[in-house]
C-alpha cells in the first residue's frame, strides 16, 4: 500500500486531511485530481509532492471503499454496513494520520458506493 503509515512518514497530516477532504467533494470536482486544489493552498509544494498527496489520498479512498464492499454486515431483513468502529480501526491502522471528521466522512461514501 503506498499511503500507509509507513509511506506517509514524509508527508505532512495536515496537508494530508485536507487533501481526503478534497477527494471526496461532490459536484463540479467529483473524482478529479486534487493537485491544483492543494497547490491553491498551499503554493510552496512542488509537483512531485502534490503527485504524492494526490496518489495517497486516492488510494485511502479506494481501500475504504473496497473495506466496506467486502465486509458487508448481513441481518435477516436488509443488507447493511460494518460498523463504524471495524472500520475505524482499520483504516487507522493503516492510515493513522485521518482525522476523525474525514473518517467518518469516509465511511458514509464508502457506504454509500457499497449500496450501489
Amino acid at each position: 500500500m503506498f499511503g500507509t503509515n509507513k509511506t506517509c512518514m514524509n508527508l505532512n497530516p495536515e496537508i494530508l486531511n485536507i487533501g481526503l477532504d478534497f477527494s471526496m467533494e461532490f459536484g463540479e470536482n467529483w473524482l478529479k485530481p486534487i493537485n491544483q486544489r492543494l497547490l491553491n493552498k498551499f503554493p510552496n509544494l512542488n509537483l512531485v509532492e502534490l503527485e504524492k498527496y494526490n496518489s495517497v489520498c486516492k488510494e485511502v479512498n479506494n481501500i475504504a471503499n473496497d473495506f466496506v464492499y467486502d465486509n458487508p454486515a448481513k441481518n435477516e431483513k436488509e443488507l447493511t454496513f460494518i460498523e463504524f468502529s471495524k472500520f475505524e480501526n482499520f483504516m487507522l491502522q493503516n492510515f493513522s494520520w485521518i482525522s476523525k471528521e474525514n473518517l467518518k466522512r469516509l465511511y458514509n461514501q464508502s457506504c454509500y458506493y457499497a449500496y450501489k
